[in-house]
């Protein structure tokens, strides 16, 4: 993990408390962006927006997160995103988005692969691992390139989780 300069943190998303399992496993600071419908919660959209969390709009290209997170990497903050797009419900990680290649690319900025594993219950162990940071800037731009980047950072991540069981 980079102690310093802007950085992608991504991983598989099995809860919405996963943002603060990922948050706490880290050793700086770290936004997330969230589906604009978690700002209409009450409790909880004000609790993230306190948390630095920023909307975005799921499916389709929404240029104002595009745009944000790319200020966040150009000031030097890590970035969370959870490439699946949305929780998963069986656990089994689903193909991901390219976004978080297509930022990376754009940003110049590292991408560190992680795993989250367990159940959020009482009695329960939820289980985080970290992945080495991988350099994604030096690939091509083009749509089957970052289709072939997003797969391998996405095998990365599912090896991360096997080995936490």
């Amino acid at each position: 993990m980079p102690k310093t300069g802007g950085a992608i943190i991504c991983a598989n998303h099995i809860h919405l408390f996963d943002p603060v399992v990922i948050a706490l496993a880290v050793e700086r600071p770290v936004r997330f962006m969230g589906k604009t419908e978690l700002f209409s919660w009450p409790i909880v959209g004000y609790l993230a927006r306190k948390a630095g969390v920023f909307p975005v709009k799921r499916g389709s290209a929404d240029m104002q997160a595009i745009r944000q997170s790319l200020r966040i990497l150009q000031e030097g903050e890590l970035l969370g995103i959870f490439p699946e797009g949305t929780r998963s419900k069986d656990g089994e990680i689903a193909p991901f988005y390219s976004s978080v290649t297509m930022l990376a690319e754009r940003g110049g900025v590292p991408v560190i692969p992680a795993a989250i594993s367990g159940e959020y219950r009482f009695g329960r162990t939820v289980k985080v691992l970290i992945g080495e940071t991988t350099e994604l800037t030096a690939l091509s731009p083009e749509p089957y390139e970052r289709g072939k980047a997003t797969a391998g950072l996405m095998a990365r991540i599912k090896s991360l989780k096997d080995s936490l069981r």
